[in-house]
């Protein structure tokens, strides 16, 4: 006759046997029935440049330099004004008259560059 604890131990090791056995057969199973998934494509960035073709050329005459410089201030104004707009409406107004001085001023120094009267 067996001791008590005896059966536990002979069930437990049953049980840690059949259990073992299920994971390895259910391991096996997967690794044979279940094909891994192809590996994603890789795309490349085009060797294109992403700027616009304009970027690249040079402003040669006086006309297209003014046009550029002007151009750069304009957007440059129309950044801070966006930026101003963020604020409180007190510092809002103290910023965009700031601002449109700024902007004056350096078109001034732009239209004097270029030999434009004011």
């Amino acid at each position: 006759m067996t001791k008590p604890c005896e059966k536990c131990l002979l069930s437990f090791v049953f049980v840690a046997v059949l259990a073992f056995g299920l994971f390895v057969m259910t391991d096996t199973y997967a690794q044979s029935r279940l094909p891994l998934p192809p590996p994603p494509t890789i795309i490349w960035p085009d060797d294109k440049p992403i700027d616009p073709p304009r970027w690249g050329e040079e402003d040669i005459t006086p006309e297209q330099k003014y046009r550029t410089a002007r151009n750069e201030a304009v957007a440059a104004h129309e950044i801070a004004q966006s930026h101003c707009k963020t604020l409180a409406t007190f510092d809002q107004s103290l910023c965009l008259a700031q601002e449109r001085l700024q902007f004056d001023q350096e078109m001034t120094q732009i239209k004097t560059r270029f030999g434009i009267t004011p």
